[in-house]
């Protein structure tokens, strides 16, 4: 049946609307954060928890696979079960290719590597902040809250796991649901224990631990009802060694492309962090800014994933053009929305989130990068929904080798100079290669009119 642009459109908001309340309220939680602990009336906390939560962001992120790879898979062998129920009627077999099969196997391996995680923490906490030069009072707050936050990931990526089956098979709701409620009760926790109770920094941190738990709770009941993976009879089937391989192939550039991402903005951090507390607490507000946008838009990079990788597995080329299409009007209207927002009312926005004069001060010299980065950052995070959607991993690990180690690397080191500039621009310059790369590789896979991406799901 040929679907209509209007009917494009409304699949793309069904998914992108649900996701994009979920996603805007992980930078709320960012910035419910900063704006508690920047009025303590010391810019130590605030940067303790920027540094801690920077390297949590690293050390889970870079498992982030689990989320990305997990709705590349779903959402193929989504769109490919159902080419084939309208070829030959529904079926209720569950092989190990199932999408039910693609969740159980990311859970078994999410339980193994969170629980990895929790245990190694310790041992390379030390290093990671020498390296981040935090200074002496900084660390250990930042030392506290990196130890609490530990504890949570097994839960952490079993929810990442989780997220990602909900968009692959398109249950968005429910995934709004799990991220909404997880990070209410964060917010609702932070104001308990940094507000009422005192507990500065680590409350921060006991108040993400609890919530992460019961994040994961209510994900386990989710896909209770949405899926057969708590099935015992069925699980012996799904968790053959060969039946990993295409997810592991799938992750393992994932797994490459997420960790230098977050190389990146954890060394923007660290490069903050050696001109004073100050300017670590001011860039901390404006990435939040930058952050709550990406997030924002987002919600077209995951109808992206959800809807590419349907066409992709139904192999409906036509569809797929479309869908990245669209998406892309979306997706700039939307970063254009933002960066107008800013302009105007920057520096408004700043001081909602600091009472220190000091902080304040500083983020609003560097507010017009934010804008600058707001506009320009939507091609790289649409593409990379694209990218997931049709599985095409590899491309999205090489262009973050070239956004990272030819573009903002050298940028940071002729730009010294020109201190915190020269960071914000080697950062801009970083977001626009990722952009530009991908829609270039894209278009790439089109010319000649040949069908796109002639690889078969596996």
């Amino acid at each position: 049946m040929r679907t209509t642009i209007r009917g494009h459109n409304q699949k793309i908001w069904a998914i992108a609307w649900p996701m994009m309340l979920s996603s805007v309220s992980v930078p709320l939680l960012g910035l419910v954060d900063t704006a508690l602990l920047g009025h303590l009336g010391s810019a130590q906390f605030l940067g303790a928890v920027a540094i801690g939560a920077n390297i949590i962001g690293l050390m889970y992120w870079s498992f982030g696979f689990l989320r990305m790879g997990t709705t590349s898979l779903a959402a193929r062998q989504h769109g490919a079960e159902m080419h084939l129920n309208e070829e030959n009627g529904p079926s209720q077999a569950k092989d190990a290719r199932s999408a039910d099969g693609i969740l159980f196997r990311a859970l078994v391996l999410a339980a193994i590597l969170g629980s990895s995680v929790c245990l190694t923490v310790p041992l390379l906490v030390d290093a990671v902040l020498l390296w981040m030069h935090s200074s002496a009072k900084v660390t250990p707050l930042a030392y506290e809250y990196i130890d609490i936050r530990r504890l949570s990931a097994p839960a952490v990526f079993m929810t990442f796991a989780i997220s990602g089956w909900l968009i692959g098979t398109q249950r968005t709701r429910s995934a709004l649901a799990l991220v909404l409620t997880t990070n209410s009760v964060n917010i609702v926790l932070d104001i308990i224990f940094i507000k009422l109770l005192g507990l500065e920094s680590a409350g921060a941190a006991w108040a993400t631990l609890i919530a992460e738990f019961m994040g994961l709770m209510l994900g386990l009941y989710l896909v209770s009802h949405h899926s057969q993976a708590g099935k015992p009879s069925l699980w012996r089937g799904w968790l053959r060694l060969s039946h990993f391989q295409s997810m592991l192939s799938v992750n393992y550039h994932l797994l490459i492309r997420t960790v230098l991402l977050l190389f990146v903005f954890n060394f923007f951090t660290a490069q903050g962090s050696t001109m004073g507390d100050e300017t670590l607490a001011a860039n901390a507000i404006l990435l939040q800014l930058i952050l709550l946008t990406a997030f924002v838009l987002d919600g077209f990079s995951f109808a992206a994933e959800a809807l590419c990788g349907e066409a992709y597995g139904g192999k409906q080329w036509i569809t797929l053009a479309k869908i990245v299409k669209l998406c892309s009007y979306w997706s700039a209207g939307t970063a254009l929305g933002f960066g107008i927002a800013y302009a105007l009312f920057g520096e408004a926005i700043i001081a909602l989130f600091s009472n220190v004069d000091s902080v304040i001060d500083i983020a609003q010299q560097y507010h017009w990068w934010m804008v600058g980065i707001t506009v320009s950052g939507c091609a790289a995070y649409l593409m990379d929904g694209v990218c997931i959607g049709i599985g095409k991993t590899r491309a999205m690990h090489y262009s973050m080798w070239f956004a990272t180690v030819i573009i903002f690397l050298p940028a940071w080191w002729l730009g010294r100079a020109w201190g915190n500039h020269g960071l914000w621009l080697a950062f801009a310059m970083f977001t626009l290669a990722r952009g530009f790369t991908l829609a270039a590789y894209w278009q790439g896979l089109r010319i000649g009119g040949a069908p796109p991406l002639n690889n078969r799901v596996k």
